[in-house]
């Protein structure tokens, strides 16, 4: 389900996100999947619950193996602060996620403030950065479907 009509969807290329770690180094997307097919979560906020949520179902979803190697990143809006608050709040729920901020990048994915609310979404992609799944909703429980990234992420192992 895509909600706005900017999201990256399907079969187009996700954004080239700039990106800021917890410690304030500047890393492209690419540069940290490289190349590496992965489940992106952009959140709502670093201390979203919800979206905390969602990263502790990859993580059960990551140690039943379903991932099938595929990176998981989780994507604060805003700057170091906040990738350093979102890490230390994913740390407990999904210690395999690699957590970043956004800096304003949310836009670019599509996921802008609207009415005072930040969109968050989830995108499965894949080593090349093509969009194979993309939900995306102002409230964060509709922003991950834990099937339909099953779905996204057997069909990349069925291409392999």
């Amino acid at each position: 389900m895509i909600t706005d009509p900017q999201t990256p969807a399907p079969g187009s290329t996700f954004p080239a996100l700039e990106l800021v770690a917890p410690d304030g180094a500047h890393r492209t997307l690419s540069d940290v999947l490289d190349g590496r097919p992965a489940v992106v979560h952009l959140m709502r906020s670093a201390t979203c619950p919800v979206c905390l949520a969602h990263a502790a179902h990859v993580q059960r979803m990551h140690d039943a193996g379903e991932l099938g190697g595929a990176a998981f990143l989780l994507l604060a809006p805003g700057d170091a602060a906040e990738a350093a608050t979102a890490a230390q709040r994913a740390a407990r729920r999904s210690p395999v996620a690699e957590v970043w901020a956004t800096g304003d990048g949310h836009g670019a994915a599509g996921l802008d403030k609207v009415a005072l609310l930040q969109h968050s979404g989830t995108f499965v992609l894949d080593g090349a950065g093509t969009v194979l799944a993309a939900r995306t909703a102002a409230l964060p429980p509709a922003s991950f479907d834990a099937a339909e990234v099953r779905g996204a992420l057997a069909a990349l192992r069925d291409t392999a």
